[in-house]
């Protein structure tokens, strides 16, 4: 079931209220449903079963080529070039290092290339990939990091909150991956690009963001709940 966000119609942003955009947008949606998930807690206590883990993998595997072309099309749409060169090294990281730890966690949990690379999709994946890729093809630079942003800020939280020693390498290198000083500095770079750019948006298209985010959010939730079914 996809969570349920708060509503996304009750005023644009107010900086009388809020100092950062990005705080704003973090309490409209529903954060706690996607970063406190049952999925994460037994992830925490290393009680996460490896058939729950590798369905979780393998649509997320199936989730990486999506953010890829979605970071390449915020590179394109990006305002200035040091805004694409940041871009573009996160766009190396999705596709050298993260990309590797897939395979190697594929070989120690058993998963056939076949699973790998042609699974079954679920709808959750599917519809996640597809609002990703159109809100980024029908908007432009803000929107797109609408969806970049709360992605990656809801996995710096949840696995931050999972950060324990666990018993499986692939549990603990997953979340080795997502809590570290350089995906920190990223997560915030994007924040502070729509804390920059959110407060000048018109206020169609702060709602328009805001929207964007609060989906995302709530597709993240959906995507723990898709690894039980």
């Amino acid at each position: 079931m996809v969570a349920v966000s708060r509503s996304t119609t009750d005023g644009t942003y107010d900086p009388a209220e809020y100092d950062r955009f990005t705080g704003w947008l973090h309490d409209r949606s529903d954060w706690e449903a996607a970063t406190r998930h049952r999925f994460v807690e037994e992830y925490r206590s290393d009680d996460l079963s490896d058939d729950v883990f590798e369905q979780y993998l393998v649509q997320d595997y199936q989730f990486l080529e999506a953010g890829a072309r979605v970071t390449a099309l915020a590179v394109n749409q990006a305002h200035t070039m040091e805004e694409m060169g940041r871009l573009t090294e996160s766009l190396s990281v999705l596709t050298g290092g993260e990309n590797d730890y897939f395979q190697r966690a594929f070989e120690a949990l058993t998963i056939f290339e076949a699973d790998r690379k042609h699974p079954d999709i679920h709808p959750t994946t599917a519809a996640f990939n597809d609002f990703m890729l159109r809100a980024a093809h029908e908007g432009n630079y803000e929107e797109t990091l609408a969806t970049i942003a709360p992605a990656e800020w809801v996995y710096l939280d949840w696995c931050r909150h999972a950060e324990a020693a666990h018993e499986r390498w692939y549990l603990d290198e997953w979340v080795e991956i997502h809590v570290n000083e350089e995906f920190k500095a990223y997560v915030d770079w994007l924040r502070t690009q729509l804390d920059t750019y959110g407060p000048q948006l018109s206020p169609e298209r702060q709602q328009r963001v805001a929207e964007i985010f609060d989906r995302t959010v709530a597709l993240e939730a959906a995507f723990f709940d898709a690894a039980y079914s």
